[in-house]
């Protein structure tokens, strides 16, 4: 059967998802302060990303790293801003309000999409972006925080930031992203080293650390940079509220991290809404490529 770039899009999207949904339940685990997690985080993901770039692309890396040109340079910013601010924003606002406002990205991406590319997003996500909203709103209520706080100012600025960043990648999708999302790793790292961020870390949360820095980050990061090539740019933000539904249901199995009903009520409907937008996705797609392609390496 013909893989067309929609199906690989959608595949490497949701094992993304997949891969990022212990990222908060790591967190919890570690007992470091968020901007010593980050710090981390940032560190040991930029070592991972580019020990697979150094073995996929070899003698090749550097002239890959510089055909990113100033599109990879905005997108590697935007990382590494929105990395520190995710910390900032969580500790200045309730963490129900960053995740409800994150929800908004597809939206901006739609926007985003159609302003600076033209490519219309299709009907089904349209129909789906409100539905999953609605899902993660009911999956925080109670949690919620009344009044505008500077952490709901950032969470908004995160979310138009994710949103700018996955437009970049799906216009510049005859280009591996992958290599900005380590230097915007790298960056946040340095970042962060120049604030006088702590590096101590009890030895206890080393094991979660390394977990979450060297394989659930990077590996997550590879995926859905990946899946941004081949699927709009609203459609990958759409995918990536699948971890707000899952991350809850995780954290409560392994770090009994108590979860209301309304919790599952809500990520139940997120989950369905992905679901039914996948399925309408694939009765539709078009375009087939060659089965088993990989991404091309350069000549």
């Amino acid at each position: 059967m013909a893989v067309t770039e929609h199906r690989r899009g959608l595949l490497w999207g949701v094992l993304g998802v997949l891969v990022i949904v212990p990222d908060a339940t790591l967190i919890r685990l570690v007992g470091a302060s968020s901007l010593t997690t980050a710090l981390w985080r940032s560190g040991l993901a930029a070592v991972a990303l580019a020990a697979f770039l150094g073995v996929r692309y070899r003698s090749h890396l550097p002239a890959v790293v510089r055909s990113l040109g100033r599109w990879g340079l905005v997108s590697s910013l935007l990382g590494a801003v929105g990395t520190i601010l995710f910390v900032i924003a969580v500790d200045t606002t309730a963490v129900a309000n960053v995740v409800l406002i994150l929800a908004l990205s597809p939206m901006w991406a739609a926007i985003l999409t159609r302003l600076l590319t033209g490519e219309p997003t299709p009907r089904r996500t349209l129909i789906a972006m409100p539905l999953a909203v609605v899902g993660v709103a009911i999956a925080v209520t109670g949690s919620l925080e009344t009044g505008v706080r500077s952490g709901d100012v950032i969470a908004l600025a995160i979310s138009l930031g994710l949103a700018v960043n996955l437009t970049i990648v799906r216009a510049n999708s005859h280009i591996d992203m992958v290599p900005a999302a380590a230097v915007g790793n790298l960056l946040g790292f340095v970042a962060l080293v120049v604030a006088g961020t702590s590096f101590t870390l009890a030895a206890e949360d080393l094991g979660p650390m390394l977990l979450l820095g060297l394989v659930v980050i990077p590996g997550a990061v590879g995926l859905l940079t990946a899946a941004a090539r081949y699927l709009a740019s609203p459609e990958t933000a759409l995918l990536l509220l699948g971890e707000t539904a899952l991350s809850p249901i995780l954290a409560a199995v392994v770090i009994d991290e108590p979860i209301t009903r309304w919790g599952y009520a809500g990520g139940g409907i997120v989950l369905a809404t992905l679901a039914a937008h996948a399925w309408a996705g694939l009765r539709t797609e078009e375009f087939p490529v060659p089965a088993f392609e990989t991404l091309p390496l350069p000549d």
